[in-house]
């Protein structure tokens, strides 16, 4: 969820309430041992209670999101509920909770009614502002950018509703989606049975004809051309809007809605949620770009709903900050639709989130477990380099998505969820999240705080370069003090038991005075091993255990002594390596580093200058048997010439020249200035700018020699045709009678003239 804006000093400082302990510390009864329903999906968690973890037992990793179903009297106070759930949420980064039936069915109806108050929520009330066009680009096998473009038009709910049915909109036809979920279980049963020497019959596979992804209606099908106007929804209209239900349409192909076929939501079951999110990653980059009204103030709560009301949520922000803050203080409303997603990202200020549908369609969530965060943000980091180098919290920036095969590949299992209308899915710090929705629905969402999020807001750091969507920084000191007999810690404690000794490495650079520049006699000592640069990747430490086995080889002794100790690297130096790569903590450390290859040390990198040259380890092309060699960082600047990316088999074949076995997984492909492609590509752009420049300078008339049939000619040049790239000149030497004929440009020999013809 994105903040609107920098914290400004509008705000005030109230006494901060004493926190009533930790989230372990619950004072009601019925919310102690508070325990998950479930793990989702329920394959992860089928077993008795017992498997979810204990507190006697210690921290578990959790193969599956907690679901929480808690009766009316768990349910009733948010606060102390949240904080007695707080420590699973901080081993899996998001959990659901379903609320309690009789806390549904007492909701009031959105449906707009002309006898209501004001102070009534209702859709009529709902603009959606500013929604925008979401641009999917592709980075890789497995990755992509993601670019917003803000639409200026407003649409009320029922307005959007349409645009989400519209045939170039709608998702997958429900009935292809069963067909797929009974193939599949088909398939697995006859596998079941083949293992069992038995004979299964074939699954029917058949279609009935071809289908498209917009239920049988193609992309070129009618669409709303541009500049076509929306029509105000009338009180008739709105009366007659069944938006709770609307969304069950866009699943029905155009025949099945004549037909008069109709869907419940409780076709959305797990088997069918794979195969749409299986068809979401197929489909991403085709067809029309989807539409997202999020980040809309505003909220569908109003004072008849007293339990788990959004709009007045009850936290330490709420408590503390007396100031809206639009999205961390103050709801926002998202209106989705089929593919509207949202990118991999933190809360602001590493804050807890929370989310609640209102209606429409389900809602598909990823999530990072806690343990895997490091790790995490260091293959993400080598996915997308430059834009790692240029800020180091470019995952606050919302705008890069990867699926879940790909993380896989890197060896992190992301975790996945799927919440229905009137669910809650709460999201913790530290949880890295992404996701998309599955058609037309509405959500709210905004931040809030626990006790145990303050010490983890002091060191909470944000997004400062001009990419930043209005990310919402404050001091935390300035609103919760330090009380003055509070000793620091060693180390900031973490739910599973472990230290992040990166919270107190930060305290301790925070409070720590700027180091005096050193006498020019003495060299300035380097902060990597394996690299001379200093840049602004995170540095991980090199394990102890391994500087004995790196201190046998001359060169990597070297560059021990040249470095500040402890011994530490840079995260994309050591995931390019191909020995090391960066195993997740808390805290992170480089492994492998004793088993690079001697001759890495002595390689001398063709980027940098001496004496930086020799100083570390280095990655070779991967061209052949090429021996240039470059430092990571080196290779990875933009001016180097060198291009270094992880590429899927037939991607990394055809740049090397090499054929992979079947089966292979992705792997790093290193190529120098001279094997570069994209290099070539530029080069012979600039060639070719350059003779275009030469040609078009000619004056016309003008003796010029050209190439052809394997002799040079002279002979008299009279006009350019520059979008063919052709030169009109003489058939016949100098004889001005003799027809003229075209020869491409290429042809010039050095772009030569003589002097000019005169007629």
């Amino acid at each position: 969820m994105r903040g609107a804006t920098a914290l400004t000093p509008c705000l005030t400082m109230v006494a901060w309430p004493a926190p009533p302990g930790d989230q372990g510390d619950v004072k009601q009864p019925h919310l102690r041992d508070l325990r998950p329903s479930y793990l989702y999906p329920r394959s992860s968690g089928l077993a008795a209670p017992q498997r979810l973890g204990d507190a006697a037992e210690g921290p578990v990793r959790l193969d599956g999101v907690p679901v929480f179903e808690p009766t009316m009297e768990q349910f009733a106070d948010f606060y102390a509920f949240c904080q007695a759930i707080d420590a699973w949420g901080m081993q899996s980064g998001i959990v659901k909770i379903v609320p309690p039936k009789e806390w549904v069915e007492a909701l009031p109806s959105l449906r707009p009614e002309d006898d209501a108050p004001p102070t009534h929520a209702s859709l009529a009330h709902v603009r959606i502002k500013h929604a925008i066009t979401q641009h999917f680009l592709p980075a890789g096998p497995g990755k992509w950018t993601q670019t917003n473009v803000t639409r200026s038009k407003p649409l009320d709910a029922k307005q959007w509703s349409e645009m989400c049915q519209s045939p170039a909109q709608r998702g997958p036809a429900m009935s292809r989606i069963q067909r797929q979920v009974a193939a599949a279980a088909a398939a697995e049963a006859a596998e079941v049975h083949s293992r069992q020497y038995e004979a299964s019959p074939a699954p029917n596979l058949a279609t009935g004809g071809k289908l498209t992804r917009s239920g049988g209606v193609g992309l070129s099908a009618a669409r709303p051309a541009r500049g076509t106007t929306w029509k105000s929804t009338s009180r008739e209209e709105w009366r007659t809007f069944d938006y709770e239900h609307q969304w069950l349409q866009e699943a029905l192909t155009d025949a099945e809605r004549e037909a008069g076929h109709t869907l419940s939501a409780r076709d959305w079951d797990e088997p069918t949620c794979r195969a749409i999110e299986t068809e979401y990653w197929r489909t991403l980059n085709l067809g029309q770009p989807p539409m997202y009204g999020a980040d809309q103030q505003g909220t569908l709560f109003d004072a008849r709903t007293s339990h788990w009301n959004v709009g007045e949520l009850d936290s330490l922000l709420s408590r503390t900050l007396r100031c809206a803050l639009p999205g961390v203080t103050t709801p926002y409303l998202y209106f989705g639709m089929w593919r509207a997603s949202f990118a991999w990202h933190v809360e602001d200020m590493d804050l807890h989130s929370i989310n609640y549908i209102h209606f429409g369609a389900p809602k598909q969530w990823y999530a990072i477990r806690q343990a895997d965060r490091q790790r995490f943000e260091s293959v993400m980091a080598a996915a997308f380099p430059v834009d790692a180098r240029k800020c180091p919290q470019f995952l606050r920036h919302k705008s890069f998505l990867v699926s879940p095969s790909f993380l896989k590949s890197q060896g992190i299992r992301p975790l996945k969820l799927v919440q229905h209308a009137h669910e809650f899915v709460i999201t913790y710090p530290y949880g890295y999240h992404a996701g998309f929705n599955l058609g037309y629905n509405c959500a709210e969402s905004v931040n809030f705080a626990l006790p145990s999020w303050i010490e983890l807001g002091r060191i909470a750091d944000y997004c400062r370069c001009p990419l930043a969507q209005e990310s919402v920084h404050f001091d935390v000191d300035k609103f919760w003090p330090r009380r003055p007999a509070e000793a620091e810690p060693a180390g900031e404690a973490k739910s599973d038991g472990s230290t992040d000794t990166r919270a107190t490495e930060a305290k301790s650079r925070a409070r720590a005075p700027a180091p005096r520049a050193a006498p020019a006699s003495v060299p300035a000592r380097r902060v990597c091993v394996f690299c001379p640069n200093d840049t602004s990747d995170p540095l991980v430490p090199i394990p102890p255990e391994a500087v004995p086995a790196l201190s046998r080889i001359p060169a990597a002794r070297a560059a021990l002594e040249e470095c500040v100790r402890p011994p530490r690297a840079h995260q994309l130096c050591a995931c390019f390596l191909p020995e090391t790569w960066v195993a997740p903590g808390p805290p992170a450390a480089v492994q492998g580093a004793e088993h690079i290859h001697r001759a890495r040390w002595a390689l001398k990198c063709q980027v940098c200058a001496a004496p930086g040259a020799k100083h570390g380890a280095k990655i070779q092309c991967t061209k052949g048997k090429c021996p240039r060699a470059a430092h990571v960082s080196c290779a990875l600047q933009e001016h180097s010439g060198w291009f270094v990316d992880i590429c899927a088999p037939d991607v990394a074949d055809k740049l090397e020249g090499t054929r992979s076995a079947a089966g292979s997984d992705e792997r790093a492909v290193v190529l120098c200035r001279t094997h570069n492609p994209l290099l070539r590509v530029q080069a012979a752009e600039e060639r070719d700018e350059a003779l275009r420049q030469k040609v078009l300078a000619l004056p016309r008339p003008s003796e010029v020699r050209v190439k052809t049939h394997g002799m040079i000619w002279t002979t008299q040049l009279w006009d350019v045709d520059e979008a063919q790239r052709l030169l009109v000149i003489e058939s016949s030497g100098r004889d001005p009678a003799a027809p003229r004929v075209t020869v491409p440009w290429t042809q010039l020999v050095n772009g030569v003239c003589t002097v000019p013809w005169i007629l």
